[in-house]
């Protein structure tokens, strides 16, 4: 048993430091470190600077060239009221990429390893977890998809911009579009693994209250983490939803921001929602289980030695079997429901803000022949 013990403790100490090294290999802070690192040669300083000023220097590095082109090429002189709104907006793009990081670093990475990886019971399941970490650190991963998704992004963008506005956006703003576009989804690399973390806790044997799952500090910390997450998540979307509703250059964009934004945000709320219901359920009727076991071994060997103190004995165990059984199996409630919902409503005024012009030409083109 101790054996067994010491190993449990060992793998998670591994675990834990996997968690330290690998934050510096996510997406973006691989490339923020980068940054830092080059800052220090170059600047001769003591240490990296801090994170936000990597980030703010790598912002630079991807506008500044295509100012300087759209310089060089004159095309800044003949930019509107619409180019000026995308030279501005595209900024909030890269944004993506802070909100991100904050996210991985802040959030999600420090939440597992202090308080999901104790909670953990058995080795195979932190071989799980190490492998999911795997992937989710994984530079050649959000590498890759950060280059395709970033190349096949700045085209639409460039493409739907320039029908907007009637004519080819310029060479600068695409130049800074296309260097964009591998910030703006590269997140979506994140997203699409967090969708997996929930069904992967839910395979676990942690350690719960099991008298009241809901209220073990694994489930708590478990829907703090996904929370914060999410609501992160759902205000970056909600304030660039709003955005780029406010210019006729990027309105159209708007639409895009349900498959893009909204349906991940939507799904991941579910999966929350349903997972962390089966892992409190799961633990619930662990419990429940033993409860009816010990009721049914003192039905078949006390009842005819000892009737009453059994039959008290019973009622006591089915008392508490009533109790645990009518514990709440999720933590979704009219609370947890309206906040959400209010995440919901930004965006979804934008997007009639936005489009009410559109919506009701095509209303006039159906109702009047």
């Amino acid at each position: 048993m101790k054996k067994k013990e010491s190993i449990l403790l060992d793998k998670r100490v591994e675990v834990k430091d996997f968690i330290n090294e690998g934050m510096a290999r996510t997406f973006p802070a691989y490339l923020f470190n980068a940054v830092g690192y080059a800052l220090e040669k170059v600047l001769r300083l003591n240490k990296i600077p801090h994170w936000t000023i990597n980030a703010a220097a790598l912002l630079a590095v991807v506008i500044l060239p295509g100012i300087i082109v759209a310089s060089v090429l004159g095309e800044i002189p003949q930019w509107g009221y619409s180019h000026l709104f995308y030279l501005g907006l595209l900024p909030y793009g890269y944004f993506s990429a802070v909100v991100c990081y904050v996210n991985v670093v802040y959030n999600v990475l420090p939440g597992i390893r202090d308080y999901i990886v104790d909670s953990i019971q058995h080795v195979q399941d932190l071989d799980k977890l190490k492998k999911w970490l795997t992937g989710f650190c994984s530079v050649r991963g959000w590498l890759s998809f950060s280059v395709i998704v970033g190349i096949l992004t700045a085209t639409i963008f460039t493409i739907g911009v320039s029908l907007s506005i009637g004519k080819f956006i310029g060479v600068g703003l695409t130049v800074i579009t296309f260097l964009v576009g591998l910030f703006y989804l590269s997140p979506l690399y994140i997203i699409f693994y967090i969708f997996l973390l929930p069904p992967q806790l839910a395979q676990y044997h942690l350690n719960t209250y099991e008298s009241d799952p809901v209220n073990s500090e694994v489930i708590q910390r478990l829907i703090s983490i996904l929370n914060t997450y999410l609501y992160l998540v759902a205000g970056y979307v909600a304030v660039g939803t709003t955005l780029i509703s406010l210019s006729p250059a990027t309105v159209w964009w708007v639409w895009g921001s349900i498959p893009v934004g909204w349906i991940p945000t939507i799904l991941q709320f579910l999966i929350n929602q349903y997972y962390i219901r089966k892992i409190i359920i799961t633990a619930k009727w662990h419990n429940l289980n033993q409860l009816q076991s010990q009721i049914v071994a003192l039905q078949k060997k006390n009842m005819c030695t000892e009737p009453e103190a059994t039959i008290n004995r019973i009622n006591q165990l089915m008392d508490l079997h009533d109790r645990i059984s009518a514990r709440p199996n999720s933590v979704l409630n009219w609370s947890t429901g309206l906040n959400f919902l209010n995440q919901l409503l930004l965006p979804l005024l934008g997007l009639l803000i936005g489009t009410i012009n559109e919506i009701l030409k095509f209303l006039n083109v159906k109702i009047v022949p």
